[in-house]
Parts: C-alpha cells; sequence; structure tokens
C-alpha cells in the first residue's frame, strides 16, 4: 500500500508536469512567436538618416546600435580603433563602439576580409571572434545567444554596424562545418517559428517620424498593404532576393511624366547600403528629368540649394513596376516620394554636410540594388525555409498598432509563404495549436494516468489479498496439523501432589475422532474385559506398590514359576521395552481367569530389532506423546508407546527416582550395544540390570518384585543370561 501511495503521488507530480508544459510544448515550442526588434529610436548615419536597432554583445553586455542586413549574415560592430582618439562625438556618431578587451565571453577568429558588398566596391578589413550576442537593450527581456559570430570594424566604408538576418551559415576555414547565423540559431533554438522576417526601413519623413520595423519568425501586418505577389529566390545565392524591375516611371507634382527606364532590369533588394544602384542609362534620364549633377569626386549626386528648391517645387513620385521576370506577368507598384530621395551626406562620406540624391551608377548588372532608400517605402517579407519572398507598399497610419503574424515552418499542420495576402501564401496566427485542442489532449493524459494508478492500486490491493489468504490457508493447515498430531505436552511427575489418571477407555471414539493408526482393539482379544471400568494408580510411597486391577483389587501376582509374557498381538512384531526408561510401579495381578490364562498360554517374545505396534504413530489429543507410561486395563484400545527418552537427558519429562532399580537388559542378544546403536529398550553397557523394571510390551507388564528377584537369582541365572550382557549387580 505504501508503494501504491508512492506511485499515486509519483503520476501526481508527472500530471502537473504535463499540464504545466502542455501550454508550453504546444503552444510556445511547437508554434513560438515571432520576435518583434525594437528600433533604437535613433536616426544615425553619414547618408541618412536612418532609422537603428540596438543589440547587446559581450559580457557584460555592452549596447550598440546597428543598421539591418538584408545580405548580411554576421554581426558587425564598431571597435574602439574605428574612432580617432580624442573624437569624443565619434562612438556616438557610429551607434557606439564595442570593446572586445573587457568582454570575458569574446573567443578571437582572427582578421578576414569584409566581402558582403565587395561586388559594389565597398570592401575593408574586420577581426573576428565568438561572444554572445542579444537582441534589445540591456532590461528589454530580448531573446540572448551565446558563441555567435561578431565581427569587429574601423573602416568607415561601414559607418554603423550591421545586423544580419540572412541565414548563411559562416566559415573561417575551408575544413569547418560552418556555424550558424544568428537567425538560424533563434530558430535552433525554437525562439521563432521559422527562418523569416518581415522589414522596414523607416521614414524620418513621415508623419512624426516613423521607426524601422522588423519582425523575426513573421512580420507586421499593420505596416503595409498586402498584395497577391510571391517572388521566387533568384538561382544565385549570393543575390537570391531578386525582383525584376520592369519599368520606372516619375510624375512630377503637375501630372508630367518621366521614363526612366528603357528596359527591364532584375535589382537585388539589399537594406546594407543605402543607395539605388541603377544602369548608368537610367541614371542619365534622371540627371536629365530633375538636372542632377554627378560629383565625381564623392561619387554622388548632390544637390544644392537651388536645385532643392526646385525638386520640392517638382515634387515628384516615382513608381517601380515590380514582377518576377523584368518583363510581363503579374507585377505590383511600390511608389516612393520626392521626399525618401532628399536625403543629408555628412562627415567622412563629404567633407562638409549637404544634401544629396541617393542614386548611384553602377558599372554593371551585378551592382544593380534597391538599398535601405527603397525600403522606407516597401516592405520586405522573406521566408527562406520556402525560398520567396513578397515586397509590399508601407502604410503610415496616426497610432499604428503592432500586428504580428507568425510564418510557420514548412511540414507543420499550418503552412504558410512570404507574402501577406498572396495567393501562395496563408497568413497564420501566433499558435496553431487552439485552446480547446489543448484541453482536450491535458484530458485524455489525465485519465490515462488516472486509470493507470487505479491499475496498479488494483494489483497491488490484491496481491496482498492474495498473500494474506496464502497465509491464513498455511497456518490452518498447521493448526489441523497440529490437532491431528496431538499435543506434546509433559505428564506431570508421579509425586504426591500429583496424581495421574487415564482416560476412560470404555468407548475407543469417545472423542468423535476415528482411532489412529496402528490401532489395537484389546476388548476384542480379551472376552469378558469389557465389564471393567477405567484402572487408576495409587499413590504410594514405596515404589514396590503394586497396581490395582478394578473389580480385583486383591488379586496377587503372578506365581513365581509363572512364565511371564507380554500380551499377545498377533498383528505386532516382538520389541523390547526400552530400558532406560523409569520402571512402572509394581502392581497385583488380575484375578480374571480367562485373562490369566490368555497371558499365560501364548506366550511371544518382543525382539529388539522389531518395532512396537503403532510406535510410530504421532501424539494426538487422545495420546498425549508426553505420558510416558499409561497403566493398562481392559477397556482401553489406546496403546499409548513408550516415550524413547533417555535416562538423565534434560529433555525426559520425568526423571528416573533413585530408589528404583535399572530395568533389566530384555535383548535377544547377548552383546552389548554401543551408545549410538542402543534400541528403545536396549539397557547401556556396563550398567547392573536388575529384573526390576517395566516389561509392558501388552496390556500388562512383567512386574517383579526386587527381592524376590534377589532370593531366585541362582535358580534363574541361566534364564536371564539371554538379557544381561555384561556389568555386576546393582543393589537396590
Amino acid at each position: 500500500m505504501r508503494l501504491s501511495r508512492g506511485i499515486l503521488f509519483a503520476c501526481i507530480a508527472c500530471i502537473s508536469g504535463v499540464v504545466a508544459a502542455s501550454g508550453d510544448s504546444l503552444v510556445e515550442r511547437a508554434a513560438p512567436s515571432p520576435i518583434s526588434v525594437s528600433p533604437a529610436q535613433n536616426w544615425d548615419g553619414y547618408d541618412g538618416p536612418w532609422s537603428s536597432f540596438t543589440i547587446r554583445v559581450g559580457t557584460p553586455a555592452q549596447d550598440v546600435r546597428v543598421f539591418i542586413s538584408t545580405a548580411g549574415y554576421e554581426t558587425w560592430v564598431v571597435l574602439p580603433q574605428g574612432c580617432p582618439s580624442g573624437d569624443s562625438s565619434c562612438p556616438e556618431e557610429r551607434g557606439d563602439l564595442f570593446n572586445n578587451a573587457t568582454s570575458s565571453t569574446w573567443k578571437a577568429q582572427g582578421y578576414y576580409h569584409l566581402i558582403l558588398e565587395e561586388n559594389l566596391g565597398i570592401d575593408g578589413v574586420g577581426y573576428f571572434g565568438n561572444d554572445t550576442v542579444g537582441l534589445g537593450i540591456q532590461g528589454s527581456g530580448g531573446p540572448t545567444l551565446e558563441n555567435q559570430v561578431v565581427g569587429g570594424i574601423a573602416t568607415e566604408n561601414y559607418y554603423l554596424g550591421v545586423l544580419g538576418v540572412n541565414p548563411k551559415p559562416i566559415n573561417f576555414t575551408s575544413l569547418d562545418e560552418g556555424q550558424p547565423s544568428y537567425i538560424s540559431s533563434l530558430k535552433e533554438q525554437s525562439l521563432i517559428p521559422s527562418v523569416s522576417f518581415g522589414y522596414t526601413a523607416g521614414a524620418q519623413y513621415r508623419l512624426k517620424q516613423v521607426d524601422g520595423s522588423l519582425t523575426l519568425g513573421g512580420y507586421d501586418a499593420s505596416r503595409f498593404t498586402p498584395n497577391n505577389l510571391s517572388f521566387a529566390f533568384a538561382p544565385d545565392n549570393s543575390r537570391d532576393v531578386v525582383v525584376g524591375i520592369q519599368s520606372l516611371i516619375a510624375t512630377d507634382q503637375d501630372g508630367k511624366t518621366h521614363n526612366l527606364l528603357t528596359s527591364g532590369i532584375d535589382a537585388y533588394i539589399d537594406s546594407t547600403v543605402s543607395q539605388i544602384w541603377l544602369p548608368l542609362s537610367a541614371c542619365e534620364a534622371f540627371e536629365e528629368a530633375f538636372g542632377l549633377v554627378w560629383d565625381t569626386s564623392s561619387e554622388l549626386y548632390l544637390v544644392n540649394d537651388t536645385l532643392h528648391s526646385a525638386l520640392l517645387a517638382q515634387n515628384a513620385s516615382f513608381s517601380f513596376t515590380l514582377g518576377n521576370t523584368v518583363s510581363g506577368g503579374e507585377t505590383i507598384d511600390i511608389v516612393l516620394p520626392y521626399a525618401s530621395f532628399d536625403l543629408q551626406a555628412t562627415y567622412p562620406l563629404v567633407a562638409n554636410s549637404t544634401r544629396y540624391f541617393p542614386l548611384k551608377r553602377a558599372v554593371n548588372e551585378t551592382q544593380y540594388t534597391l538599398g535601405r532608400t527603397f525600403l522606407q517605402e516597401a516592405y520586405l517579407i522573406v521566408d527562406w525555409e520556402r525560398s520567396n519572398f513578397s515586397v509590399s507598399q508601407c502604410l503610415f497610419e496616426e497610432d499604428m498598432q503592432e500586428k504580428l503574424e507568425a510564418i510557420q515552418a514548412p511540414g507543420n499542420s499550418s503552412t504558410s509563404g512570404s507574402g501577406a495576402g498572396n495567393s501562395t501564401s496563408t497568413i497564420v496566427s501566433k499558435s496553431s495549436v487552439s485552446t480547446g485542442a489543448i484541453a482536450g489532449i491535458v484530458v485524455g493524459i489525465v485519465i490515462v494516468v488516472i486509470l493507470a494508478v487505479a491499475g496498479l492500486g488494483a494489483f497491488f490491493i490484491l496481491r496482498r489479498r492474495k498473500r494474506r489468504n496464502a497465509e491464513a490457508k498455511l497456518k490452518s493447515e498447521e493448526e489441523a496439523d497440529r490437532l491431528r498430531t496431538g499435543f506434546g505436552k509433559a505428564e506431570l511427575d508421579t509425586d504426591s501432589n500429583h496424581q495421574r489418571y487415564e482416560i476412560d477407555g470404555n468407548d475407543p471414539n469417545s472423542n468423535g475422532k476415528p482411532p489412529p493408526g496402528g490401532w489395537v482393539d484389546e476388548k476384542a482379544r480379551f472376552p469378558g474385559a469389557g465389564s471393567r471400568t477405567a484402572l487408576s494408580e495409587m499413590k504410594g510411597s514405596d515404589a514396590n506398590i503394586s497396581e490395582l486391577a478394578v473389580g480385583a483389587a486383591g488379586a496377587s501376582e503372578l506365581s513365581q514359576d509363572q512364565a511371564r509374557h507380554e500380551m499377545y498381538d498377533p498383528s505386532a512384531t516382538p520389541v523390547e521395552l526400552p530400558a532406560d526408561l523409569p520402571p512402572e510401579l509394581p502392581g497385583s495381578e488380575p484375578s480374571t481367569p480367562g485373562l490369566t490364562s490368555s497371558l499365560t498360554s501364548s506366550p511371544v517374545f518382543r525382539s529388539a530389532n522389531q518395532s512396537p505396534v503403532n510406535r510410530s504413530a504421532g501424539p494426538s489429543p487422545l495420546n498425549p506423546a508426553s505420558s510416558p507410561l499409561l497403566l493398562p486395563h481392559s477397556n482401553s484400545a489406546n496403546r499409548v508407546p513408550l516415550a524413547n527418552t533417555r535416562r538423565g537427558s534434560a529433555a525426559s519429562p520425568r526423571s528416573q527416582p533413585s530408589d528404583l532399580s535399572t530395568p533389566p537388559n530384555r535383548s535377544l542378544t547377548s552383546t552389548p550395544r554401543t551408545t549410538d546403536a542402543l534400541s528403545p529398550i536396549s539397557p547401556l553397557p556396563g550398567e547392573d540390570h536388575r529384573q526390576g523394571g517395566i516389561f509392558s510390551g501388552g496390556i500388562f507388564g512383567a512386574l517383579r518384585n526386587v527381592e524376590r528377584d534377589q532370593q531366585q537369582e541362582g535358580s534363574r541365572s541361566a534364564s536371564r543370561s539371554r538379557g544381561v550382557s555384561q556389568g555386576k549387580r546393582r543393589e537396590t
């Protein structure tokens, strides 16, 4: 029962754990919510301003601001070497610095080239290592990942660090297996539902400065107008998020249009850089339409105050028609106002702060790029696991409330793509398992555990009951055996304080039980004996008191010359009486003539090598094993065997009286036996053996008087020589 209670408590604890873990495992782990990375609410950059995001790097954590890189797969931060000594404004302008020397978890990997934008001619060298990286400022509760790849930069080609959201693994050598990117690590640790993101760069010129938005594992549905177009990844792994720009049309405030792209091109969407990189022909079209001038020194289209005023007055809008190919098929339009091109360049990009138009001359088609300028008005959703993405027009409204939607990984019960309302995608909620389903699962688990506990309890109860029944049955069988074999109680001693009476023997079945095996019916062998009543021993102080036969108390003992025989029993083998038991008291000879003649007419001697009748029978309530001697009487059929107890033994129920002589040797052989080979009636060797003692093989033992034995010793020496083997006679 104690074990079953323990199992019950364990099962209850198991149920509690299952119930507590069900919500987490079914909702958060199987379908975790997307993560919204809060912007730093700063506008940074020397070619901006651009909305930046805060991350934590190192141990203890150091807060730094970075830009989002849709093409990058590493985390870059600016090292102290990136600012001149004594320039107090530089660290803040570069988004604060990370000092790897003070981080206890920094593990250096070495110096490596910055190859992210090398096709655009932007390069540099970084000091790489592994360290802890978390999202958001300290105390914001954003996720923290250990052993992430971090590159420390000092070059001014990247003025702020970047947080890459591309899942490509990072290899420092050609031999290693690669280390996962930050977004892949989030997915591997079940912190986001899929390897996907939604991003827009933000627009300082919209409303009251609309910050950028980054959602990992999903998107923010409140930030764009959905469409039905889904884009497939390009085959070039280094330039996969590619759209076909089928047309680029500028429309002035007065409705005049300008075709700025003579033919369609494929362009790579990359938020790492700020500008829009177009073919030279497209750049010349811009120059003609808006009076732009290329500055060969800075390689920028600088805008002076006069041009700036003209552009403001013209207030043109620029419509990009996008499709999966450079021509034909389903398309969408992403429209940018002139304000999105009205940017400020500062040192070190230019010597003096000035306005510029974010358009760059591409050398070849590998440089066709849509940078952060484009993403001010476009919302990009990329599903890396399904190799598709979507581009939507940003939505700017007062008091916009964040509305996060998860993109589930492939293989989940609810699937989704990258688009927001497009034909190949399905928007799914944060949790794919309903509350009712969770409750049903929990209830089912509880029922199964309860049934298991009930089964175990019934098993242990039945087993214990069976064991108790078996013990009770065994106990009852032992009690029955004890009742059948009798009680081994010792007979009281024959002194003046204890008189013993035998049980009435008129009816051998008087106790209601059948006689034991080997039972001898004395009445059948001795006619007329049934008229006698019970015999009793008499108390006396003399050892030689004769027994009395009831009804003939005055009967004399047998004559001296009359042969002495034990009772005749045709079914029993002869046996001698034990010589080490205390002798019976001498008794009178029965006066019944028929009985006397029967005793003397058929003498039978029992051999020491033969067993007495019923000697092996066990004790019973009518035949106590502890009774060493029962006086015979004719009405009893009970034959109580003599106890095989050695004289002087501590186990003997009564000791040998000191005034009685030892019983004579009744053995048929003259050779004395050793102590170990003594028969139940053989005397101990080397002792004096007198004729006095117990000769009770039948109902009446042949009783001897010690004085008469001494007087007739000479005349009977020949007859007694068979029973006496050695030793001197001992006087009484």
